[in-house]
């Protein structure tokens, strides 16, 4: 699946669209997230049958198997790129990239924008949801990901592959030392699978 976000009126909008190249094989892109204790895990990037890394990660401080929103568990299974973001400025990733200013928020009320990352000047919603230009060092780097592509509400929202910060989990997303995020985003495309199991 190759996933794309639109930009309508200043509204970023998740959308999918169909792509041949998601099976991750010896020509693929794969982070696997696996070897789970508590917030804590695995994770191993292949890219062309090559491993680039396997590194100690964060997940969900309630481990995985995601059931909805604010339940801090990581989603269990496969999961495909919609963009690449941060506060500091891209860092050579192909990736469509979000420069992250103080009025970009992940936006996890109830409304038409759940699910998604906005432009809260250019669409005038007061949002609830993170404020992602001061949530740092997390979000110096960082991957959306497709779960929950239909933005349904309260399903779970924003599952992000962004740095580590200061505490040993996160609310459901993936988290890596900053080093190897930068290593991803330079080495990845948006044909990357991400698969999370136990």
């Amino acid at each position: 699946m190759l996933n794309v976000i639109l930009i309508i009126s200043g509204t970023i909008v998740l959308t999918t669209s169909c792509f041949n190249g998601g099976n991750a094989d010896k020509n693929g892109q794969l982070l696997e997230v696996y070897d789970v204790h508590g917030s804590e895990a695995t994770a191993r990037l292949t890219v062309n049958g090559k491993v680039l890394f396997t590194t100690s990660v964060y997940i969900g401080k309630n481990g995985i198997g995601k059931e909805g929103e604010g339940d801090s568990k990581t989603p269990i299974g496969e999961m495909h790129v919609l963009k690449a973001f941060g506060v500091k400025p891209n860092p050579g990733t192909t990736i469509p990239y979000i420069d992250v200013t103080n009025s970009i928020y992940a936006c996890d009320d109830q409304c038409e924008y759940y699910n998604q990352i906005i432009d809260t000047a250019a669409v005038h919603h007061k949002c609830g949801g993170e404020d992602m230009f001061h949530i740092v060092p997390e979000y110096n780097y960082g991957i959306a990901t497709d779960f929950n592509k239909e933005c349904i509400w309260p399903n779970g929202s924003n599952i992000f592959i962004h740095c580590k910060g200061h505490k040993t989990w996160t609310g459901g997303c993936i988290a890596l030392d900053e080093e190897r995020m930068v290593e991803l985003l330079k080495n990845c495309d948006q044909s990357l699978v991400i698969t999370v199991s136990e």
